[in-house]
């Protein structure tokens, strides 16, 4: 718990604490860096007031909005896949841990959201998951094949089929909140990171200032990894993935 704590309050968010400096780059105009700051603090607010008032909702949109975010960044390498073949890993990433700890994720979304999760509704999800994964290796099968016949080096298929087997293991014999800090930190979020073409320096006072109103809260409130820790991180990461993804739109209607 402590572990998996420390990952996603950290590195977890680094990669979305780095739309400081998108934001800061995206114009020389001040007017402009406020007003798209204001706009990621307008749904970056509205995805924590989802939770406060309605927190089984909030959990949903995390999970569907974490699914295309996952698909589209972890997989932005591979020009030939199609978005709906993106999609279905990014599902699978999201939804992998309850094929093999049901009990566990129905537990864990109910103390998120004081909402119990009928089995039935997790064997729909669980066809889904399998159906997504299938898809998702016979399109990165035909891509691998394509790329053979012209001679290209198919390398990065080969390790990004190892992964998704890995994690398969993984998600069969860890706790999903154990899983979950692995891929999201371990995989994705670093792979973000190198996406964003980081730096220690200045890039780490970008981190310092995102993650900032966190430290700030475990220092005032004393805050000790439980169970509970789960209502702050979580809702977390909700608000800031709306505007994290959404990030791309918003710089398209803030000109320069």
């Amino acid at each position: 718990m402590v572990i998996s704590m420390s990952l996603i309050g950290t590195i977890g968010i680094a990669h979305g604490a780095l739309d400081g400096k998108i934001i800061w780059k995206h114009s020389a105009r001040t007017s402009a860096r406020i007003k798209l700051y204001l706009l990621y603090i307008l749904f970056t607010s509205s995805g924590a007031l989802i939770w406060f008032f309605y927190p089984f909702g909030g959990l949903v949109l995390l999970l569907i909005m974490s699914s295309v975010h996952f698909g589209v960044s972890d997989l932005k390498f591979i020009n030939e896949m199609n978005f709906a073949s993106k999609v279905c890993w990014g599902v699978a990433m999201a939804f992998l841990p309850i094929a093999f700890k049901p009990n566990l994720v129905i537990s864990l979304f109910y103390d998120l959201t004081q909402v119990r999760i009928q089995p039935e509704t997790f064997g729909a999800i669980n066809i889904i998951v399998l159906i997504c994964i299938i898809n998702f290796c016979v399109s990165l099968y035909k891509i691998a094949q394509e790329r053979k016949k012209k001679g290209k080096n198919i390398f990065e298929l080969k390790l990004l089929s190892a992964e998704m087997t890995v994690l398969i293991c993984l998600a069969y014999f860890l706790s999903p909140l154990i899983w979950f800090s692995i891929y999201f930190c371990g995989l994705h979020g670093i792979r973000a990171l190198i996406d964003s073409d980081f730096r220690i320096f200045p890039d780490i006072l970008w981190l310092t200032l995102f993650t900032a109103p966190i430290s700030i809260i475990i220092f005032l409130f004393k805050w000790e990894y439980s169970l509970n820790s789960l209502l702050i991180i979580f809702p977390v990461l909700a608000s800031l993935t709306i505007a994290h993804m959404l990030l791309p739109k918003l710089r398209e209607i803030v000109k320069p």
